[in-house]
């Protein structure tokens, strides 16, 4: 992670809720990561409950749009999203 990415997210942390904080951590810990990856690595059933949550920290400029590539689980290629 780059010192500015560090410097981002203890500015923003404060404000990220307990669902938003779970997903930036998969995010971080998985390095680039589809919904439904996070959704796995997250234990959950249904990609919704990850979906809003990336798109709040998209919002909040703490995660990017990484790559087109195939998701180890659906085997589809979608957008996988990392730590900006």
């Amino acid at each position: 992670m780059r010192d500015t990415s560090l410097d981002t997210y203890i500015e923003i942390k404060p404000y990220l809720g307990e669902k938003q904080q779970r997903v930036y951590d998969a995010i971080k810990l998985l390095g680039s990561a589809t919904d439904l990856e996070i959704t796995r690595y997250l234990c959950l059933k249904d990609p919704n409950q990850v979906r809003p949550r990336r798109n709040e920290l998209m919002h909040l400029s703490t995660i990017v749009e990484c790559e087109k590539r195939k998701c180890s689980i659906s085997k589809r290629t979608v957008w996988s999203w990392r730590i900006k």
